[in-house]
């Protein structure tokens, strides 16, 4: 194992996580001038002379947000309520009015959580229209601000959104579901806030950035039909696991007709496209030729990992001369999801010479079938490493080192952020007589990287206070 490639590999992915602190972004974002009390957010301007503002939000990354729109609005602000997860909070709010609530233990809706969703809507439906609402969110959010319509239970949603995800839900249909079941989603908190001005400010952890479906979209119009989430619950086989609620719930398919566009607007100041910019930028400066494919990745882990050992074959085909100038299309035919390649012969050039750093990002799913413990990075990590070991043969002379792991720092219900994988990964094991298919088949991808080599493989980070999906990390290094 080249523990220099596991170094070098950890270090790229700490400097995409650093450029998307929430603290710089909105330091980047947001200006105030004190004396005139106008605010100036991305070219819009507010004038809170006679405005109260309030300040509430949900999510892994809203603290360090609210930390930074407290030292920027000081005073200004009258009350402030935000929902973090629990055991994130490291700040000691210098405004007495601004509450930090802990809730969403393992990145799933409780009781803290439902109590803080339930603090936030008395809040804001009492605003007027004197009031300033500033609305935070990440992901995360959706956990964090989680408040049934009524007669669902927080248990009966919580049961169908695990169901669901165990299904192979995707981010996009779970959130969809939850819009539908939620009191604030859906653009429910921004109704509630009316007839006050609402700003949200929002970090990105979906692909393309979709503002309605960030934290289930609790200040953005939903536009979707009211029929989507029983079809996504029909499409996994779980409509007659339903409770009555929930049916009852569903069954109300009136659309919001009237929705305050002059009064809401909302805000992305960080994504995942800003992450794979700044890793491209450390992969450069260790050394490496970084190509930057895909911020748009989704799908079952076992389906990109195969993709991913495709995509490495080609690059070292190409590397190899075995295969000719036309990488394009050979990289068409992996329909990898938001493909982009650039294709002057300088470039095709350099690739042939350099030791390589593909890097790509985006939220795959797990269809989870084992009890055991782990999470959609360490899953995929453990299966890159167990298909790149079934075609090694034809990749001699090559190191080929993977790292998939989460900016936020959790992947799963585990302490890790994600793990790294390698091209002789599975015969290391097999001299150590270690199953990996057992590992794999019971999704007990934690165990297998807590314990093989010590542990050296896990990515742990902590909580990093920001969220803007996943990053992915592979280097293709040629021996020397």
């Amino acid at each position: 194992m080249a523990i220099s490639l596991v170094n070098d590999l950890c270090r790229i992915f700490r400097s995409s996580v650093s450029t998307v602190l929430p603290e710089n972004l909105i330091r980047k974002f947001i200006i105030y001038d004190s004396l005139k009390q106008h605010l100036h957010v991305a070219g819009l301007n507010y004038n809170l002379k006679q405005k109260n503002v309030y300040v509430v939000g949900g999510g892994k990354a809203v603290q360090n947000m609210a930390n930074e729109v407290e030292h920027i609005l000081s005073s200004k602000i009258k009350q402030g309520i935000i929902s973090i997860p629990i055991g994130s909070y490291n700040y000691k709010s210098s405004n007495d009015k601004m509450l930090y609530c802990e809730g969403a233990l393992n990145n799933l809706p409780d009781e803290n959580a439902f109590k803080t969703a339930q603090a936030i809507k008395d809040l804001v439906v009492n605003l007027t229209d004197n009031d300033f609402l500033i609305v935070l969110l990440s992901g995360g959010g959706s956990a964090l601000l989680p408040l049934p319509k009524e007669p669902i239970t927080l248990d009966e949603k919580t049961a169908l959104i695990k169901k669901l995800a165990n299904s192979g839900a995707d981010i996009i249909e779970l959130n969809t579901v939850r819009k539908r079941l939620s009191d604030l989603k859906g653009g429910q908190l921004a109704l509630k806030a009316q007839p006050a001005s609402v700003l949200t400010l929002i970090l990105s952890d979906i692909v393309n950035d979709p503002i309605d479906l960030i934290a289930s979209g609790p200040t953005c119009k939903d536009e979707e039909h009211p029929s989507a989430a029983m079809n996504i619950i029909r499409k996994y086989k779980l409509q007659n696991e339903l409770p009555s609620s929930i049916k009852n719930v569903l069954e109300d398919t009136r659309s919001i007709e009237f929705w305050p566009k002059s009064k809401v607007e909302n805000i992305i100041v960080g994504s995942n496209k800003l992450s794979i910019e700044a890793a491209t930028l450390e992969a450069k400066n260790i050394g490496f030729f970084p190509i930057s494919l895909s911020n748009s990745i989704v799908g079952n882990v076992t389906g990109i990992a195969h993709k991913y050992v495709q995509l490495v074959k080609l690059f070292y085909d190409f590397k190899n001369d075995i295969l000719n100038n036309n990488i394009k299309d050979k990289l068409d035919e992996l329909n990898i999801p938001g493909l982009k390649f650039s294709f002057d012969d300088e470039y095709l050039d350099l690739i042939k010479t350099k030791d390589l750093c593909l890097i790509l990002g985006g939220e795959t799913t797990v269809n989870v079938k084992g009890t055991g413990k782990g999470g959609r990075n360490q899953q995929l990590a453990l299966e890159f490493s167990k298909y790149i070991d079934e075609i090694k043969n034809n990749l001699s002379g090559f190191n080929i080192y993977f790292l998939s792991a989460g900016t936020d720092g959790i992947d799963g219900p585990t302490n890790a952020a994600g793990a790294i994988g390698y091209i002789n990964l599975i015969s290391d094991c097999s001299k150590e007589n270690i199953d990996v298919n057992k590992y794999i088949d019971n999704n007990d991808s934690y165990n297998f990287f807590n314990t093989f080599k010590n542990g050296d493989l896990h990515v742990v980070t902590g909580h990093t206070n920001t969220n803007v999906m996943d990053i992915h990390l592979i280097i293709i290094q040629k021996y020397t």
